[in-house]
């Protein structure tokens, strides 16, 4: 009798034993992600794949997707055309399940020329530019289209009676710089602001400020508009200031990361910007997130962060859904309502977009302060 006890349980040891080789052998869900990672922009791209890497790690902490783990599989664009074009090819190949990417508007335009024929799904974490509204069915962004806060951003500085607004701006991101000028030329002079003079320079090369500074400066403007990434914006605050250009100086959200401030130093101290994400929320998922990525990386998240975990997030959602497949992501997506994000719920509408609030932020002491809240979102 005590021989069949140990043969029996010897069998239901040795299911359980094959049960969880079964398991550990699943092939894993791939997300693959791809960003600017190198080169002087990449510090919003790092920071959306760090967002994404402790997402990845806290849903495989919490059984995966459909009990298989998640691979998170990283790509690099180069921040060129032709890397958009080769990073997404390569995570097609790979079976990835949907991208997260990419962190500006050029190459993502770029990369939907094949993962929209492909039904792939893109999820933009940073993309904000209006022209996306509507671009392609299989593109979706948890970051709000910049029109309705760019609009409150121009009315603000026409508030603070600065009436004559000088704008820089990078040519080389069009598809988000062009756009945002575009839309902040016509609210401000709808308002009856006058914009004293324009200059672009290409960030492709090393771009010579001063004597776009100089044409600028003697427009006699009332304040300056910058719309570029974190180290332009630095560079250019620094080198007015160094021409004794006193001006209030005004910036996209494209440039708040934490190098805007370490190369800006105090030249960008009372630089107001427009962005879609509060990091002074005192939201107990925000507070949570933020005390692990410092922990994880050292450093503190941007809103490119913040953004990139959140993409992981709701794409893992949807694709519980599925059963971790590709097929009927779309439509998971769609079906999501209210998902919890880090500070406030978000929901995908029929164009893949989102509504959330845009805020007003300050550098003030060496730090991104919140001023105002310029849509109230949903």
């Amino acid at each position: 009798m005590s021989w069949l006890r140990i043969g029996f349980v010897l069998l239901l040891l040795g299911t359980w034993v094959f049960y969880l080789a079964g398991y550990i052998k699943k092939e894993p869900v791939r997300l693959g992600l791809v960003a600017t990672l190198s080169g002087t922009h990449a510090e919003l791209g790092v920071q959306i794949r760090n967002g994404a890497q402790l997402a990845v790690e806290k849903i495989n902490e919490t059984g995966g997707i459909a009990v298989r783990p998640v691979e998170l599989v990283i790509c690099d664009d180069l921040g060129t055309r032709e890397g958009a074009l080769a990073a997404d090819e390569k995570l097609i190949t790979a079976g990835v399940a949907a991208i997260i990417g990419h962190s500006t508007s050029a190459q993502t335009l770029t990369g939907l020329t094949i993962t929209g024929p492909a039904h792939i799904i893109m999820l933009g974490p940073s993309i904000s530019s209006p022209i996306f509204t509507g671009k392609s069915e299989y593109f979706f962004r948890v970051h709000p289209s910049f029109l309705d806060g760019m609009q409150g951003f121009a009315q603000h500085i026409y508030n603070r009676q600065l009436t004559k607004i000088a704008i820089l701006y990078d040519m080389n991101n069009a598809a988000y710089t062009e756009t945002y000028r575009t839309a902040f030329t016509d609210k401000y002079q709808q308002l009856g602001g006058t914009i004293a003079g324009e200059a672009a320079f290409s960030s492709t090369v090393k771009p010579d400020f001063n004597p776009l500074l100089v044409k600028l400066h003697e427009k006699n403007a009332d304040a300056l508009l910058i719309i570029a990434a974190d180290i332009d914006t630095a560079m250019i605050a620094q080198h007015a200031r160094l021409m004794g250009w006193k001006i209030p100086l005004f910036a996209a959200a494209w440039a708040q990361t934490e190098t805007l401030i370490y190369h800006g130093g105090q030249a960008v101290e009372g630089m107001e910007i427009e962005q879609a994400y509060t990091l002074t929320s005192q939201d107990p998922d925000y507070l949570d997130f933020k005390q692990r990525y410092q922990d994880r990386f050292g450093r503190f998240p941007s809103f490119g962060a913040a953004y990139g975990y959140e993409a992981t997030m709701v794409l893992a959602a949807a694709l519980h859904k599925t059963g971790g497949k590709t097929k009927g992501l779309r439509q998971a997506l769609l079906e999501i309502r209210d998902f919890k994000g880090l500070t406030n719920n978000f929901s995908f509408n029929q164009y893949g977009d989102v509504v959330r609030p845009i805020y007003l932020n300050v550098i003030r002491n060496g730090k991104f302060t919140y001023l105002d809240t310029l849509t109230q979102g949903q």
